[in-house]
């Protein structure tokens, strides 16, 4: 792992982002390796994309964070 900082974002989202950011979420990760180029491409931007597991946490984390607002 890199010794770089890991940025952070903080956003707002509508409970209708919400849901989207988690559907676009688990439909990225129900395709796999079946993932359009230009959608990998996003996903790679940063390294290598999130795996099942990592996406599980990241969509808990996801509910978790709207549970408290």
């Amino acid at each position: 792992m890199s010794k770089q900082k890991k940025r952070r974002f903080n956003i707002s989202v509508t409970e209708r982002e919400h849901a989207t950011i988690l559907a676009a979420l688990r439909l990225w990760q129900e395709a796999d390796e079946h993932n359009r180029g230009d959608l990998r491409d996003i996903a790679e931007s940063a390294g290598v994309p999130l795996g099942n597991n990592e996406i599980d946490a990241l969509c808990e984390r996801i509910n978790l964070t709207s549970r408290k607002a």
